[in-house]
């Protein structure tokens, strides 16, 4: 009787993506469209339930052991709003130092929708949430949270990383949006 090998299947390493609060279906769609760039890697996305770093940090650890997660081959992302809120921002920034380095805290400030107008203009202009959704509303007509942009964005996208490069480079804290490290790191790649 012989015996049969089985192949041995190699794990995939995970890259969590922590999205924060429950209403985040613009951050969802937008990322759907993205995989990542080392075919080693699988995209795991998922909702906080939080808003505050504390307990999104907290949340994200739990949610990570049910993708089977190994803190030193796998890697976190934790998107999270500053909402022009300077103590916010001290706070996150406090945490975000303190963090082991599987784990990455991806500030926009005041909200993601930064992250979309860097995809039209080149701004330094510090807003608040209101003033930013106004701004967008100028290039995205009717903008609203939970539609898909992507077919717009996408031609757009290595302007938006040269204006998020601008902003990060102004030392100012709003606007600023760190998303355009994963593009810098290589972290995703289109779909």
């Amino acid at each position: 009787m012989s015996v049969r090998s089985h192949p041995k299947f190699k794990r995939k390493k995970v890259i969590v993506f922590a999205f924060e609060g429950k209403n985040n279906k613009t951050e969802k769609m937008y990322f759907s469209h993205f995989k990542p760039s080392d075919d080693d890697y699988i995209l795991k996305t998922f909702s906080s339930g939080v808003t505050d770093i504390k307990n999104m940090i907290d949340s994200t650890k739990a949610k990570r052991k049910e993708y089977d997660y190994h803190a030193n081959e796998d890697i976190t992302y934790i998107f999270v709003d500053a909402d022009a809120d300077n103590n916010k921002l001290k706070q996150i920034r406090d945490y975000k130092s303190k963090q082991p380095n599987d784990i990455h805290i991806i500030i926009s400030n005041p909200t993601f929708e930064i992250w979309f107008l860097n995809h039209f203009i080149r701004t330094n202009k510090e807003m608040t949430n209101s003033q930013l959704l106004v701004e967008i509303s100028k290039h995205l007509i009717d903008y609203s949270k939970n539609v898909d942009y992507f077919e717009i964005l996408e031609g757009k996208i290595e302007k938006a990383i040269s204006n998020s490069k601008f902003q990060m480079g102004q030392g100012n804290d709003n606007p600023i949006s760190e998303v355009v490290s994963l593009f810098e790191d290589n972290i995703i790649v289109k779909k």
